[in-house]
């Protein structure tokens, strides 16, 4: 059988491209190794503008509202920053299942529990061999099956360099409402904490009857001790602040690798393309996945669209890279790589930027709406730029 699309991978950018292809009319398969739901290492903070991208299963597979956020400096300064219902919050086995169903009701094809095994080019199509033992073919491939170089990425031509992935480690277990309204207070607020690992941070993401801890940290900067060591050193740090029940059991953490500062090149080959975090579509400040690995899959599937129906006045690949540039790219690369240097650099600049927050209100508004996906990069990096400057004027000025 030959499909318009096959998307491998059925996360939300996987999920969301099928969906939206098949409700063009493409005749979609999309297929993933895992059965759901599964569970993803990820926090699970969704920020208001990645509604656009999905269908109506999704949009009501909210856990809760996030009601602000508190951004701690290595030293234990807090940056204190409330905005009502700023930040959906949703538990991925359960949303990504939804996710799902929304392309499968659109008329997308789905296999769970099958793998992509080889891809091979065969004139204008391509052929994918299944973990089933099952071939099929199809005119234009979209992979978005998360970070690692598998094979057949290798084989149409795929990189993805060491320096550009990060490792997370992610745990999210039950716990009842009242414990953690007594914890943390009955307002869900994020808690950001710079300087528990080098060129990162852990994030502690109250939810309604979940409660979600993890780290996040570059291969490149990666610490002496083991991931799951820093991990359990950083729970260690939430229970003796009482901001964690000390029952809690954390054990089962999973870590997942994930990619950070800018897309990866080439994002596309002939009738080939990467979304997701297969694509390095990740905010390069906060590791945040959702918003951009959606939005690639909406992207990928509106280019292929237009190669079909014969309105793309460009091939695939810059007709695609086009798209992505001109919602989020341009800003992320420009001003999203400036603010992760900035920030990243040392414990000293995570403390610098944690007390200018405190400082000015102006700052700490645009730094955290930045954050939760609200503000643009530019207008963090101007902002914060401006502060540093007059920071820095007023201790020579002393």
């Amino acid at each position: 059988m030959v499909y318009d699309l096959l998307v491998i991978g059925a996360g939300p950018a996987g999920s969301v491209c099928a969906m939206h292809a098949a409700k063009a009319g493409l005749k979609v398969l999309l297929v993933d190794k895992a059965k759901f739901p599964r569970f993803k290492s990820c926090g699970g903070a969704l920020s208001k503008r990645t509604h656009r991208q999905l269908g109506p299963k999704a949009k009501l597979g909210v856990n809760c509202n996030a009601d602000g956020l508190v951004v701690w400096s290595p030293g234990l300064k807090a940056a204190d920053y409330e905005e009502p219902n700023c930040l959906d919050l949703v538990v991925r086995t359960e949303w990504d299942h939804k996710v799902l169903m929304d392309a499968a009701d659109s008329g997308a094809e789905v296999l769970e529990a099958t793998m992509a095994k080889t891809v091979s080019k065969n004139g204008d199509k391509y052929k994918v061999s299944l973990s089933s033992g099952n071939q099929v073919s199809c005119r234009y491939l979209v992979i978005g099956d998360g970070a690692g170089l598998r094979s057949y990425k290798k084989s149409l031509g795929f990189q993805q360099p060491y320096d550009h992935m990060a490792r997370t480690v992610c745990a999210e277990i039950p716990l009842d409402d009242s414990i953690i309204d007594e914890t943390l207070g009955t307002r869900r607020k994020i808690h950001i904490f710079f300087g528990v690992v080098p060129r990162g941070y852990g994030w502690l993401f109250p939810k309604r009857g979940h409660l979600n801890v993890g780290i996040g940290f570059g291969n490149a900067s990666a610490p002496s001790l083991t991931q799951f060591e820093v991990f359990d050193r950083f729970v260690t740090q939430l229970k003796e602040k009482k901001m964690v029940p000390s029952d809690c059991d954390f054990s089962c953490r999973v870590a997942h690798p994930i990619p950070f500062k800018k897309p990866f090149e080439p994002i596309g080959s002939d009738s080939a393309l990467l979304i997701g975090d297969a694509g390095g579509f990740v905010s390069p400040v906060t590791g945040e996945g959702l918003y951009y690995g959606t939005a690639s899959g909406l992207h990928a599937a509106q280019a292929i669209s237009a190669q079909i129906d014969g309105t793309a006045q460009v091939d695939l690949v810059s007709d695609y890279t086009s798209r992505w540039m001109a919602d989020f790219g341009t800003d992320m690369i420009h001003s999203g790589l400036w603010l992760a240097n900035f920030v990243y650099r040392s414990q000293k600049r995570m403390e610098l930027m944690v007390r200018m927050m405190i400082a000015d209100e102006k700052t700490r508004r645009t730094a955290a709406r930045m954050i939760m996906g609200i503000a643009s990069y530019s207008e963090a990096r101007s902002r914060i730029l401006k502060r540093a400057l007059l920071s820095a004027a007023k201790s020579l000025s002393v």
